[in-house]
């Protein structure tokens, strides 16, 4: 029996192409791992009830920090503004206060330098959404 050209064994075993493939896979994961750097500082504060959490987060560089409060209240994530300069991390260490009706919250940071100070977020004033 002649196999047709279009019916030509490769060569290649199925295990092989199935390796081939897997290593494949697991170099681009990890080529986009290494690719984008981890927050220099992260936390995950959530309300007293649980209905409400805010995420903070800063990467800093020389040119300066970019920082990010996300709030995520019902499902709904909306970024939130932060007047806050400089290019050392200032959240290593963060407490959340929240209102009786957790519609305001007070954080209360420690910076790695031994620096304090506190930020009050408004959640009327989360609606930043790109």
């Amino acid at each position: 029996m002649t196999l047709a050209p279009d019916n030509q064994e490769s060569g290649v075993p199925l295990w092989g192409f199935v390796a081939g493939a897997a290593v494949l896979i697991a170099a681009a994961f990890a080529a986009v791992w290494v690719m984008f750097p981890a927050p220099d500082t992260r936390h995950d504060l959530v309300s007293p009830s649980g209905a409400a959490r805010i995420e903070l987060g800063e990467l800093c560089g020389d040119a300066g920090c970019d920082r990010v409060a996300i709030l995520d209240a019902g499902g709904v994530r909306t970024g939130c503004p932060l007047a806050l300069t400089g290019n050392q991390p200032l959240f290593h260490e963060v407490t959340a206060a929240w209102s009786a009706d957790e519609s305001r919250v007070v954080l209360s940071y420690v910076a790695q330098d031994g620096g304090t100070g506190s930020l009050t977020i408004e959640r009327t004033d989360c609606v930043i959404t790109q």
